[in-house]
């Protein structure tokens, strides 16, 4: 029969290679950590794929393999920008091209997007599969073919299965047999080619803060993502120079996705704005700090005293999303101080009056092991998740 590789998602196996393994399946799906060495009972191996082979034999094999969970593949997959419309968008090119070939014997072009998930949805519940080529109905076609239907990306074919079943389900690829018979190794399948994505930000604690939430909250995306080294190679930091980097990047015309985030200023939006007047290819994104609640009516310190303003556009800087437990000291919100004047905006800049001391609380909040209320910092880390949606 030979060494085979094959993933199962809620114990339904599909992609199986002969003597091989699928690189793009790992690429898009597991990290290095995501890989398993563990014993379990021979009976337990796949039923769908092994069929009965296994079913009465007694004793132990070593599982070697990658094992993660439905929640976090489908957010791998979505910070490269599939989603449900993008997954729906590729079922109807793929009908037209399974069309245009005649590749079904049924009206494949009569088959809605969402009959097509109804029906695979079954046949994972109830773990049927074929393996010959039968393409004379939906169903068979699609238990014939991985659940999937002929012209469907990769992409787009794997989100559409990861949307049917629960988020907790475990999604594992089993490299057990291919391992152990030496078809590849081990420190080969580990070699993950991740396309990181790119994050352009104002300065280097802008950088230190998003990725140290990124990392706390979401470690299974930290590695998809790199930020910019503004110590090691002595890069400038402030909005304008932001707008020189970028624009150099894109003459330069570099592919890699990059993500440009700008402070929720005064300084950072009218830099923000004289980089979207002009073009940009589609792996470039531009953002901003999102809009606060808290920020609505949040104390300042002016000419004439502490007032109450709406911050939002004029000096909400990474500070301002620490949380108010983080910008409270002595019962009171830390207020903001008015800066310069920007004549052109024809309004003023402002920061936190104590910046030095709110960096350190949240470095503290970083660390801490409790529960901590990081509800406006999320609040930019699904910008950036969301950005090439």
């Amino acid at each position: 029969m030979g060494s085979y590789s094959y993933l199962t998602i809620a114990d339904y196996s599909i992609y199986d290679v002969k003597n091989s393994y699928s690189e793009e399946l790992l690429n898009l799906f597991f990290l290095p950590n995501d890989f398993v060495v563990e014993q379990r009972d021979y009976s337990s191996r796949n039923k769908v794929f092994w069929g009965n082979a296994y079913e009465s034999e007694e004793g132990q094999f070593t599982f070697k393999g990658f094992r993660q969970n439905v929640k976090h593949c489908k957010q791998r997959l979505e910070i490269y920008g599939m989603s449900h419309k993008e997954a729906k968008m590729d079922f109807l090119k793929a009908k037209g091209i399974s069309v245009e070939e005649e590749f079904y014997s049924f009206p494949i072009n009569k088959v809605s997007f969402e009959k097509y998930l109804e029906e695979i949805e079954d046949i994972i519940i109830n773990q049927e599969k074929n393996y010959e080529e039968i393409f004379t109905n939906l169903r068979d076609s699609l238990k014939t073919g991985d659940l999937g239907i002929y012209g469907q990306s990769i992409k787009g074919h794997l989100y559409s299965i990861l949307s049917v079943v629960p988020e907790d389900t475990i999604i594992e690829y089993d490299l057990t047999d291919v391992l152990n018979n030496g078809w590849v190794k081990e420190k080969d399948i580990k070699q993950i080619n991740i396309e990181k994505i790119l994050v352009l930000t104002e300065g280097k604690t802008d950088v230190e803060f998003i990725s140290g939430i990124l990392f706390k909250a979401y470690p299974h995306l930290y590695d998809y993502y790199h930020f910019i080294d503004f110590d090691e190679y002595k890069v400038e930091s402030n909005a304008s120079a932001l707008v020189k980097l970028v624009v150099s990047l894109v003459a330069a015309n570099i592919k890699h996705p990059i993500i440009v985030v700008f402070d929720n200023d005064t300084t950072g939006i009218m830099e923000m704005n004289r980089l979207m007047s002009l073009q940009f290819p589609a792996n470039f994104k531009i953002l901003k700090y999102p809009d606060l609640k808290s920020a609505k009516k949040y104390p300042t310190i002016g000419p004439t005293g502490i007032k109450k303003m709406n911050i939002n556009g004029l000096a909400c800087g990474i500070e301002m999303y620490f949380g108010e437990d983080t910008l409270t000291k002595d019962n009171k919100l830390i207020p903001i101080q008015w800066k310069a004047f920007n004549e052109k905006e024809k309004k003023y800049q402002g920061e936190i009056s104590e910046k030095s001391y709110v960096q350190e609380e949240f470095r503290k909040k970083l660390k801490s092991k409790n529960y901590l209320n990081f509800t406006d910092m999320e609040l930019i880390l699904q910008e950036i998740f969301n950005a090439f949606k």
